[in-house]
């Protein structure tokens, strides 16, 4: 059994769960966000993210530039050779 269900996989569960609000329970998260509280909440979160972002930011960039993109550029490379032959 794979435990990750990877990111995509937690976005369409976000997005099944907010529909699952607003049809059993007539919740709807653009009303809520236009509240006041919803505002805090938002500018709340907004925060967490950008500090967590100011420290794994550069690492994962750096992990990109030289590792990931390399990787998948020869990957690219090595695809395109296959199917010219």
């Amino acid at each position: 059994m794979k435990k990750d269900g990877g990111f995509i996989g937690l976005i369409i569960l976000i997005i099944l769960g907010l529909a699952a609000l607003k049809y059993f329970l007539n919740w709807d998260i653009f009303d809520a966000a236009s509240t006041s509280e919803g505002q805090n909440t938002i500018g709340y979160i907004r925060n967490i993210l950008n500090t967590v972002w100011s420290y794994i930011g550069s690492p994962l960039m750096w992990i990109w530039d030289e590792v990931a993109w390399p990787i998948l550029s020869l990957a690219w490379e090595s695809v395109q050779t296959l199917i010219r032959k």
